[in-house]
């Protein structure tokens, strides 16, 4: 098996790095069954998702807080 078949490292990428640019490790590990690659690929979609919501919360409450410390006028 290759390195980039570990089982760890195809999880690390695809949590922790690449998101879902890490799906083509998930599709062509040779030992993830079909069920197993479609439950990664959504589990990955709906994390992706969820970051991408928190991102945009944290810049909305940044924004607030600098509207906060704008000079009156």
């Amino acid at each position: 098996m290759k390195w980039y078949h570990n089982v760890w490292f195809v999880l690390g990428m695809l949590f922790f790095v690449l998101g879902p640019f890490g799906l083509p490790l998930v599709w062509q590990h040779p030992r993830f069954s079909r069920r197993t690659k479609w439950i990664l690929t959504i589990a990955t979609a709906l994390y992706t998702v969820l970051l991408i919501d928190v991102a945009i919360r944290a810049v909305q409450h940044s924004l607030q807080l600098l509207d906060q410390f704008a000079p009156v006028q």
